[in-house]
């Protein structure tokens, strides 16, 4: 077995070679010195942990050589044994402010002595141990952390682009993740050269649960146009009340054991009339803005998704004239919160986007995010996480589109 080094600091030679050969004679590897600036040069060439020193010296004395070690070596905890005839309160206190961590009067006793090294080297042995699982953990910390990146690109690869547009609907979005990932996930996606498709979903929860669920359900609707075609009957469009019907059903048989629940808007505009349906299950209401920014609420409520078997909802009809915008949009918005809890409002969200109803979707997007940051006390430099996840779904039907122009451009 290594033997445990030591290092002896005192400006009497006598004592302090009496001393190093006592600690010789118990099996430790000795270093000397004979003042603080010595001790620090010792402590720098060698990985030195336990310190025995004199408090009176000349150079440097005991205090100040603590408070040296402790802002100076930093690789490593050194259990610093100060040697002093002195035994007032207050003495002791200033040398553990300095960072002593124990006292032996003069003349050292042995049997006290080989009794406070043994403590030292306990306490070493525990900083040693805290030291090696803290390594263990920032270790793990930094892979968790690498697969939560890996995660939310993968989620912002799910997103539809920005600037999206199917035949004379145009769409962008907003969309801040309280954490690394998001439970909120939306789209607007063609449905066979008919109408197109929008969902905005929020899961309820936050993290790695969350989003997992919100892919899951982004993947019901991908294979509901492409493999089992839930989101069509025969040659029509699915009722989006059916539509969330079905995926209520298909959720809650793969949840039983855990409870998981979502809310979200679904809906389709026909491409060419710009008729609408929507259904709404526990979702914040849409709204639609005119274009001389009127507003007019679109949805009937509805219980959440997945929570209970044999639900069921209605839907609700609206008209998208041309100019005019869909706003659909998470709790996230509506109950973001200012430094004295109140919350922003789904009021203060349609207020705001009617006096934007001429601006172009990019601005638009950009001074929603800057009205939330300045709401919450923000600056976008510090980057500080929502309280839960913020997302915006915007869908512009054009004012100027041909379809003849489109039928021509695929000939």
């Amino acid at each position: 077995m290594q033997s445990q080094p030591v290092l002896v600091v005192d400006d009497a030679t006598t004592y302090r070679k009496l001393l190093a050969g006592l600690l010789k004679k118990w099996g430790y590897e000795v270093f000397e010195a004979e003042n603080g600036e010595q001790a620090l040069a010792v402590l720098s060439a060698h990985p030195i942990n336990l310190l025995i020193s004199d408090w009176e010296m000349p150079v440097m004395d005991g205090l100040t050589l603590c408070r040296q070690v402790r802002q100076q070596v930093q690789d490593r905890y050194v259990y610093l044994i100060v040697l002093t005839a002195r035994e007032s309160v207050e003495d002791l206190q200033a040398g553990f402010a300095a960072g002593a961590d124990d006292f032996l009067r003069k003349p050292v006793n042995q049997i006290e002595l080989q009794a406070r090294l043994h403590a030292g080297e306990r306490v070493l042995q525990l900083e040693s141990t805290l030291a090696a699982r803290n390594r263990h953990l920032s270790q793990a910390l930094r892979q968790i952390e690498q697969d939560l990146q890996a995660a939310a690109s993968l989620q912002l690869s799910i997103l539809p682009p920005h600037d999206l547009q199917h035949g004379p609907y145009y769409a962008d979005w907003l969309f801040i993740p309280s954490a690394w990932v998001s439970g909120d996930i939306f789209n607007l996606f063609p449905l066979d050269h008919q109408a197109v498709g929008f969902y905005c979903v929020d899961v309820a929860g936050h993290g790695v649960t969350a989003a997992m669920m919100s892919v899951a359900v982004a993947r019901q609707f991908l294979h509901g146009r492409t493999v089992d075609r839930f989101l069509f009957s025969g040659d029509s469009v699915t009722p989006p009340a059916q539509v969330v019907k079905i995926l209520n059903e298909r959720f809650c048989a793969q949840s039983q054991d855990i409870l998981s629940y979502f809310t979200m808007i679904y809906g389709v505009i026909d491409l060419q009339s710009g008729e609408g349906r929507l259904c709404q299950a526990g979702h914040p209401t849409p709204f639609i803005v005119g274009r001389a920014g009127e507003i007019r609420q679109v949805g009937d409520g509805g219980p959440p998704v997945g929570l209970l078997d044999e639900l069921s909802w209605e839907e609700s009809h609206f008209q998208l004239a041309p100019g005019e915008r869909l706003c659909l949009y998470s709790d996230g918005i509506s109950e973001c919160e200012n430094p004295e809890h109140e919350m922003f409002g789904s009021q203060r969200l349609e207020a705001l986007l009617a006096t934007l109803a001429a601006a172009p979707l990019g601005e638009l997007l950009s001074q929603v995010e800057h009205s939330l940051n300045l709401w919450r006390d923000t600056a976008p430099a510090e980057n500080a996480p929502a309280a839960d996840d913020i997302s915006l779904l915007v869908i512009e039907r054009q004012s100027s589109y041909s379809f003849e122009r489109e039928e021509t451009d695929e000939n």
